[in-house]
């Protein structure tokens, strides 16, 4: 008899559907709005931050060397001057050399990386320049703080959430999406996923997310009504707490590997970053036994030069924590990640 494929671990998250709680209770839609005089739900990102830049009229847009290829695809569709600022291989920004060549008609678009908040500098930055716009990318952010005052904050709730779309500005000052039919079949890759409970047939559902993906543009559309009725019945609490707990119980165990020696986070994580020698060979030892982590990002779009940046892409890996996992599950990918590290030249 043929043994059963492991149970998945990542990858696609199953289509998000009303469980009955109470309607009391704190939900994603309520959470990243809250205090906010508008919100515009565009159905990617990239989508919504072409007509932003329009809007304000920006002729600049500065980027951090360590961002994806989206970013500067919603910029370009703009026509705006890109600028470049540096990052260290922990992230931290290169706040200096920007500041003295910021000017009017600027814009800055700083990154919660992978969920943590802000670094202090850049809120100090923003401080200083009031008249520049802050964009605030919170795309692998689910509950990063209070964030930047007067900055516009961007979602990607897709990457975090059982949705298939959504680029969700917040703020002040927002430009309206187009009314223009979702792509086809959008939520395939969602209900395929969920029909394979455990995730142990990727091969019903991948090709269909590599596809919905290539698909998506930066065509400013409106996100999709099930998205947006899913953001307002997602219990935020629940989710943020599962991913804390998560991230606790790998860096107990990746704590050498960590990309940041952070015990027990106050934020709400998309993923477990770690560095290793050989990114992409960590990716595919983990795919091996089903655990599918991803490469934030391996090709960066940035010029060469950002030498730390583009360093740390072929070192990180992004392990999956998301709300569908417990203990068990961080203990199977933290012994995964621990042997391929054991086994390589020293």
């Amino acid at each position: 008899m043929t043994e059963a494929p492991p149970k998945g671990i990542g990858s696609v998250i199953p289509a998000a559907e009303p469980d009955g709680a109470s309607s009391s209770r704190l939900t994603v839609w309520a959470a990243w709005t809250a205090d906010q005089a508008e919100s515009r739900a565009f159905s990617t990102a990239r989508a919504a931050l072409a007509p932003l830049l329009a809007a304000r009229a920006i002729k600049r847009l500065w980027l951090p060397a360590y961002i994806c290829g989206a970013v500067v695809e919603g910029a370009t569709r703009a026509g705006v001057e890109l600028a470049w600022y540096g990052v260290d291989d922990r992230l931290t920004a290169d706040i200096e050399s920007m500041r003295a060549a910021l000017a009017p008609g600027d814009a800055v678009f700083v990154v919660a990386w992978f969920g943590r908040p802000i670094e202090a500098a850049l809120q100090a930055l923003a401080a200083d320049f009031p008249d520049i716009l802050i964009i605030e990318d919170r795309a692998q952010a689910l509950d990063p703080g209070p964030g930047i005052e007067g900055a516009v904050r961007l979602y990607s709730p897709r990457k975090l959430l059982g949705v298939a779309d959504g680029g969700l500005l917040v703020g002040t000052g927002l430009p309206r999406p187009v009314t223009q039919p979702s792509l086809p079949g959008l939520w395939t890759v969602n209900e395929r996923r969920g029909a394979d409970v455990e995730g142990r047939n990727p091969e019903r559902w991948f090709p269909a997310y590599q596809a919905r993906e290539a698909a998506f543009d930066a065509e400013p559309r409106r996100c999709s009504e099930r998205t947006l009725a899913a953001l307002a019945f997602i219990d935020f609490r629940h989710e943020a707490d599962a991913r804390r707990r998560n991230w606790q119980d790998l860096a107990g165990q990746l704590h050498a590997c960590a990309l940041w020696t952070i015990p027990a986070p106050d934020f709400a994580p998309l993923a477990f970053p770690v560095v290793v020698s050989d990114a992409a060979g960590l990716v595919t030892h983990l795919a091996e036994k089903r655990i599918w982590a991803a490469r934030h990002w391996a090709n960066l779009p940035s010029p060469e030069s950002f030498g730390d940046a583009h360093r740390l892409s072929r070192h990180c890996v992004s392990l999956p924590l998301d709300g569908r996992y417990g203990p068990t599950d961080m203990l199977r990918m933290a012994e995964a990640v621990l042997a391929f590290a054991d086994a390589q030249p020293r």
